[in-house]
């Protein structure tokens, strides 16, 4: 859920916030992309840390405090799972996915 209100939170009004739902071989896909704020490249590999955010600098009002994606990544994790995020930079958006182990039939 965090990552699908991230997601409409840094999107603009008409851009696009994507949900992608697939299951491949013994894994189930979930990817989340969107048109918003994207995410600099040097941000990109510490954004699932404590108290990161993609642009300290903000000023907006609803700017989180960095808990959440560390919050997320711990989830996954402990479900067998994991979490990457890519971007191709500020403005360009980004895309989150999430594989979890499904359960053996």
């Amino acid at each position: 859920m965090n990552l699908l209100l991230n997601a409409a939170k840094y999107t603009k009004t008409g851009g696009n916030v994507e949900l992608f739902v697939e299951r491949e071989e013994v894994e189930a896909i979930v990817r989340i992309r969107d048109s918003g704020i994207g995410i600099a490249p040097d941000v990109l590999p510490h954004v699932f840390d404590l108290f990161v955010q993609a642009d300290p600098s903000s000023r907006r009002a609803d700017a989180g405090l960095g808990i959440g994606l560390a919050l997320v990544r711990s989830l996954v994790e402990r479900h067998g799972g994991r979490v990457t995020v890519a971007s191709a930079g500020p403005g360009q958006g980004s895309e989150f996915m999430v594989r979890l182990p499904t359960p053996a039939e």
